[in-house]
């Protein structure tokens, strides 16, 4: 059977291979020519209950069905003999060569309805010590993203001799709960409508849990996705194609065979350890060429107030604000006077060009002759792929977007890059409010210039100068068009904020002038809620990928996706690239969402969307700082949600969360506690629970945070407290502090925290001394001017840092006199 493409679906066929896009679902058919390690076949289902039946000597009858043959076999001789029976047959097995193919290809992810090892020993039979290594998965272990291939079984597998694996055989396993609110079955389904998928071996009929999601899914992808089986009847043909999948008549064999020719790679060798290495680095960056074409979508607008876009810098679209153009110079400098092997960091507000000029600098390095690359990756960065990428002499420039939840592996790569005297150069861009957290996590030797720059938040004579250019050069002058004095045109900018002097020009869509109307258009309560959520996302600076979108709100993720593309209202409000979901207006709309919906009922709206997320959420996926993990942190941050709805009860709704979070998640306790720590300052009773709430964090992970929370909670009991508890009080929250600091002695969070805090024991108030033991005094005047001295010498590489540290310093000299 021929495979009949398109001209535009083989493009997106090849690009959607060599992206790392492609995820295998592998059925019983592709494990038909294995060989087990007793030197026989595998048996095909009808096969395996046969000799399910003679093993274990359970009744057996013609029309029995797998399942309900191992059913008998479990209640007659026990789950773990039936398990280890199944072990000695379906793992350790020998793969057909053909499945080679297969285990060359960069998937994204493979799934299996197996039990056994097939794919796991082809992949070890052709990796080489470039390859990404492999993981092996049940379906309810937890969920976690990461930069190894993860081989996902679906209905379980027999990898283990001790601590054996749960299988899914029957049909009551099929619909049990565990299973329905499992991760990777959940996962599965929600992938399974946004990326392309190469289907294997897989008799739908026989597979009731799968079926379902095929059947009511369609896939939304460009690059188009396959069923491939021998035996496809003109009826099932039909129902394939309705479901947009590509029908191919094929063995598994067969079709290794036309597979390579489709990708354009060549898959029937080994590929080269530079092939390996550019694979794994392609997953997690994207390439910023000059030489690519320079159009943009017609609804993108760069100068009405999108996002910024490659294509955008590329046309020359953006002016060179002083600390672009500063940055640019310092691109000049590196290999002289900055060293080859460093980060670039800029920090910044909100709405100050942190990305615009992220992606300028990127272009400044390219025509530099660096190779540039923008990180985009859903997990911690591949150090160990960049460093053998950069091995071979390339100039290699790396961009972030948002640094500081990876800053320590960006430290570990620029460390490995100085020992290998590699050229490798990383540029970030991140809040300013997050400078702490940078610094923390990356030493000031590997900083540019030894600090981190901030962006300034308004517009210098010279920014001005070059917006108005560069707008008269484009004709986008607006409402200065008719301003013929340059003085006036200037006046306009300088001294303002970027964001707000450019939506004044035109009033365009982008600037969120009319988003409350566009709000309006929108009737759809779930519709609702999910531009609520993407706001917010916006609002906290995260990533808000469309399975999680989905899932958020009970939708279908590839739905979903196709009623933002397809001329819905919804999109007027949000974009996507079919993985992530962008409000068009950044979180300008979240302000009429929460009118639209009511503060109460909004609140209540994103407490839900957290806890259906939950089974995507785990101390795994927060090691891997998965975009998952790092939003719901975000929306559960008493910081975050106490700027949204300063008037709501958030007791009662964290309490609400309790059943999901509350066995597991740290973070949630911390915020509790953040929450009545806060209330305390007024309400001194309340800071028993704080103190509970802090205690129950660390004892789920001691860590430098939830110790630094201890630390901060005590405190606030020292200056609220009687006098004789004070002395009690402050010496448990130094032991935390000291706790804290031995955690992570980079922290410099912890100790900011501590100075901030302390200024409360001395002044409740906050601002007159209060009368102490004067032994207790000295002791607090010390330790606060020691730990200011010492957080100076820490913060020396921001400007920020060290001017809010002269700020306390003022304050605690009007409160002691000092």
């Amino acid at each position: 059977m021929a495979i009949e493409l398109t001209a535009d679906q083989k493009k997106a066929l090849r690009r959607a291979v060599h992206n790392g896009d492609y995820h295998l679902l592998l059925g019983a058919g592709a494990s038909r020519d294995a060989v087990s390690r007793n030197g026989s076949r595998l048996p095909t289902g009808p096969e395996l209950a046969t000799l399910l039946a003679k093993r274990f000597n359970v009744p057996i009858e013609e029309g029995d069905l797998l399942w309900r043959i191992y059913a008998r076999a479990v209640e007659d001789a026990g789950e773990n003999e039936v398990y280890d029976w199944l072990r000695s047959t379906f793992w350790e097995v020998t793969p057909p060569d053909w499945m080679d193919v297969y285990a060359r290809t960069p998937w994204s992810t493979v799934w299996t309805l197996n039990i056994d090892d097939v794919f796991e020993q082809a992949y070890a039979r052709v990796r080489s010590d470039e390859s990404r290594s492999l993981v092996t998965l049940n379906w309810d272990d937890e969920f976690r993203q990461s930069r190894h291939l993860s081989v996902v079984h679906l209905h379980g597998c027999v990898d283990r001799d001790v601590e054996r694996r749960r299988l899914v055989f029957s049909l009551s396993e099929y619909s049990g709960s565990s299973m329905a609110s499992a991760a990777w079955p959940l996962n599965f389904r929600d992938t399974y409508g946004l990326l392309p998928f190469v289907i294997i071996g897989a008799r739908l009929r026989d597979e009731p849990d799968i079926e379902a999601v095929i059947a009511n899914r369609t896939p939304s992808h460009e690059a188009p996705s396959f069923y491939v089986s021998p035996s496809i009847s003109e009826a099932v043909e039909r129902d394939l194609r309705k479901w947009n999948l590509v029908p191919v008549r094929m063995t598994a064999e067969e079709f290794a065979d036309a597979w390579p020719e489709l990708t354009g790679m060549n898959l029937k060798e080994a590929p080269s350890s530079r092939e390996e290495v550019t694979f794994r680095v392609g997953r997690q960056f994207r390439e910023l060429r000059l030489d690519t074409p320079r159009k943009s979508s017609q609804d993108h607008d760069f100068i009405g107030g999108d996002e910024p876009e490659w294509v955008d810098i590329q046309n020359g679209l953006n002016a060179d604000l002083d600390w672009i153009r500063q940055a640019s110079a310092d691109c000049q400098q590196i290999g002289r006077s900055i060293r080859t092997n460093t980060a670039m960091v800029y920090v910044g507000k909100r709405l100050t060009g942190r990305t615009t000029g992220l992606l300028a600098i990127g272009k400044a390095l390219r025509t530099l002759s660096w190779r540039t690359y923008l990180y985009v990756g859903d997990e911690r960065p591949d150090i160990d792929a960049i460093v053998q990428f950069a091995a071979g002499g390339k100039a290699v420039a790396l961009l972030f977007d948002s640094v500081a939840d990876i800053a320590d592996d960006v430290a570990s790569l620029l460390s490995l890059a100085r020992s290998a005297d590699l050229q490798i150069i990383c540029v970030a861009v991140d809040q300013v409010d997050r400078t702490a957290n940078v610094l923390g996590r990356i030493d000031e030797v590997y900083l540019a210039r030894n600090r981190v720059t901030t962006i300034n938040s308004h517009l210098t004579k010279t920014d001005a100068a070059r917006l108005v250019d560069k707008l008269q050069s484009i004709g986008r002058l607006g409402i200065l068009e008719s301003e013929k004095k340059d003085y006036r045109r200037l006046a306009h900018f300088r001294g303002r904020e970027l964001f707000d002097s450019m939506a004044e020009l035109e009033n365009a869509p982008g600037f969120g002038r009319r988003v409350s109307e566009l709000v309006d258009a929108i009737t759809d309560p779930n519709h609702i809620a999910v531009l609520l959520l993407a706001a917010l996302a916006s609002r906290f600076d995260r990533r808000f990928h469309a399975s999680d979108a989905a899932r958020m709100v009970g939708m279908e993720s590839d739905s979903l996706v196709r009623l933002i593309r397809d001329g819905h209202p919804l999109s007027s409000v949000l974009k996507t690239d079919g993985i992530w979901i962008k409000p068009r207006q950044r979180w300008m709309a979240l302000e009429a969402c929460v009118a639209r919906l009511g503060s109460r009922e909004a609140l209540a709206t994103i407490g839900a969307a957290m806890q259906r997320v939950a089974p995507r959420l785990g101390r795994t996926s927060q090691r891997e700082r998965n975009a998952t993990s790092l939003l719901v942190g975000s929306f559960m941050a008493y910081k975050n949600v106490s700027s949204v709805f300063p008037n709501e009860d958030l007791d009662q709704w964290y309490e609400s969360l309790s059943p999901t979070f509350g066995d597991w998640s740290a973070r949630y306790w911390e915020q509790r506690a953040i929450l009545n720590r806060h209330v305390g300052r007024s309400k001194p009773e309340v800071l028993a629970k704080a103190e509970s709430f802090v205690l129950r964090a660390v004892n789920i992970v001691r860590d430098s945070y939830s110790l630094t929370t201890l630390g901060t909670v005590l405190l606030v009991k020292a200056a609220y407290g009687s006098g004789r508890d004070v002395e009690q009080y402050y010496d448990r929250a130094i032991d935390a502090f000291e706790g804290a600091s031995e955690a992570n002695p980079n922290n410099l969070v912890t100790w900011d925290a501590f100075l901030r805090y302390a200024l409360l024991v001395l002044a409740p108030d906050g601002s007159s001394l209060r009368t102490l033991d004067e032994e207790l005094m000295e002791r607090l005047r010390d330790d606060w001017l020691r730990i200011h001295s010492q957080s100076v010498v820490a913060a020396g590489a921001s400007e920020e840092m060290k001017r809010e540290l002269a700020k306390l310093k003022r304050r605690f000299q009007r409160i002691t006199g000092r």
